[in-house]
């Protein structure tokens, strides 16, 4: 045992951080390689999850496997955690559903082999994690490190979605319109009217701007506003010509593409739409968004070929104006491709127009407006994506739990092993990890997302038993949405009559039901 100890400890040089730190900051996931007595493992992947303890996290080591055999999520909740980042959990008990038995598992930390001192220490960089995993059917203790970093940058969200900051050409930073398309007819489209920053935001919003789409008449023929984390190519006069005038996306269009990694559930954002009739009703009067996620392949909107093997998903949608012709929340759910699912995501190309139809829209009064010609506007704001990562589902012996908020109560006493426990997320990659808590004799289930690397938000959710002890834990607030770094925002507001109670960036109705 000791031999196979020493090499998988081999090499490790990670120290105690000169710096104090807290749970929130170490928090997040990490990449890197796992060593099972001394047979490595790279491109693992851990979480690490502020515990539901003050001073504690949750360590989540998904899909563990041991000679080909799954074992399944290690979750190790409240895991003691000090100034200096190392960890310290002695003989928890885990029990394994998918091997029918329950392991003992310990957190090295302090512990001296050969003259050296070795520890399970985390920083807001770095993560490395020793684990000693006992069960019966294991002839001796399994010794498991993880080694990793902290998540490498990637993007989750849309960059800018609430058109804020300095202008460069009079377009915001990751969007463009006209002002900078391609193509021949440029120089007859080209302009700073279709495309401007607004100081008219949407209700609620802590921003100080949005952006104004206008259509345009150019060559005797209407142009829609167009907006696009892409680049606009202007090639024809003639507005439905899809070959020559298009939107796209290419991996070699420096500053004209965006990298994007997830797999959001839907697209949300704000519009202001005014069609010139100023007529809701009118059929002609729609407006349009479309985005794609793609991989890191050339993709344009309107499409000219079959682009099905490089699609990965697709939110689309045409919208009226409202009666009033105010504002708007709307979300737009992705629609994904199941033949791609193996395929990673690179890029997303977003499109909004101020009609649905390329030259589109109705360009005359109806009465309700002494103009003719009026054009088509758009305002839009605070573009985001959302990931889902509430708990659906959660079973005892296949029996639905029903959840005030977000704990449970059962009349069974804790029993970690003589029940199956079964938990599902409602998001597309929304991941529940169930935690036995045999110290409060309760369970935890953690929800994560696949942008929980970059948003580091989570929900949590507790199921108490008769005999359970949770008198020190943190409360579970009914409805909010955990996040380790910054402060949760929430206000009220009235949409549509109706009021709406935002926290973060999800909106919820006054009795916590959740507004896509």
């Amino acid at each position: 045992m000791k031999k196979i100890f020493s090499i998988i400890l081999a090499g490790l040089m990670m120290s105690a951080s000169a710096f104090a730190v807290t749970t929130n900051e170490v928090c997040g996931r990490f990449d890197g390689m796992l060593n099972i007595g001394g047979n490595l493992y790279p491109n693992k992947s851990v979480y690490l999850i502020p515990g539901a303890v003050e001073n504690t996290v949750t360590f989540v080591l998904p899909d563990f496997m041991y000679n080909a055999g799954k074992l399944g999520n290690i979750v190790l909740p409240n895991i003691p955690m000090d100034a200096d980042g190392k960890l310290t959990l002695e003989n928890a008990t885990l029990y394994l559903d998918s091997i029918s038995e329950r392991a003992t598992i310990t957190v090295i930390n302090g512990l001296e082999d050969g003259g050296v001192t070795y520890n399970s220490i985390i920083t807001p960089a770095e993560a490395q994690v020793i684990l000693s995993i006992a069960a019966p059917s294991l002839p001796q203790a399994i010794f498991v490190l993880f080694q990793g970093q902290a998540a490498a940058a990637q993007n989750y969200e849309m960059p800018n979605g609430g058109f804020e900051g300095a202008w460069t050409n009079y377009e915001p930073e990751g969007w463009h319109s006209f002002n900078t398309a391609t193509g021949l007819m440029v120089d007859f489209i080209r302009g700073t009217d279709q495309f401007v920053q607004s100081s008219e935001v949407r209700p609620g919003s802590k921003g100080q701007h949005s952006v104004l789409l206008s259509s345009k008449f150019a060559l005797s023929a209407k142009a829609n506003g167009n907006c696009t984390n892409g680049q606009i190519n202007a090639g024809s006069s003639t507005a439905d010509d899809p070959v020559n005038n298009y939107n796209f996306s290419d991996p070699t269009n420096t500053g004209f593409n965006t990298p994007f990694n997830g797999r959001p559930d839907s697209l949300v954002f704000w519009a202001k739409y005014m069609p010139a009739d100023r007529n809701a009703a009118n059929e002609v009067n729609k407006a349009r968004v479309n985005a794609v996620v793609t991989t890191a392949a050339r993709y344009q909107d309107p499409e000219v070929e079959d682009y099905s093997a490089i699609k990965i998903g697709v939110a689309e949608r045409n919208y009226t104006a409202t009666a009033s012709m105010g504002w708007q929340r709307l979300a737009v759910p992705f629609v994904y491709a199941e033949a791609n699912n193996d395929k990673q995501p690179a890029y997303i190309l977003t499109t909004f127009s101020t009609n649905m139809t390329p030259g589109g829209g109705s360009s005359y009064s109806t009465g309700q407006i002494n103009k003719v010609n009026v054009l088509d506007t758009l305002y839009l704001d605070d573009v985001m994506m959302v990931y889902n990562r509430e708990l659906s589902t959660f079973t005892i012996d296949q029996d639905a739990v029903s959840f005030d908020g977000r704990i449970a109560t059962v009349s069974d006493n804790y029993c970690d092993d003589c029940a199956k426990f079964a938990a599902k997320g409602n998001g597309i990659t929304a991941e529940p990890f169930i935690a036995f808590d045999a110290a409060h004799k309760c369970i935890f289930v953690y929800v994560v997302a696949d942008d929980y690397a970059q948003s580091r938000r989570y929900n949590l959710y507790r199921i108490d038993f008769a005999d359970s002890q949770t008198s020190d834990l943190a409360p579970i607030e009914d409805g909010v949405q955990q996040i380790v770094a910054g402060t949760m925002q929430v206000e009220k507001m009235m949409i549509n009559g109706r009021l709406i109670i935002r926290r973060g960036n999800e909106y919820f109705t006054a009795d916590g039901v959740r507004v896509q």
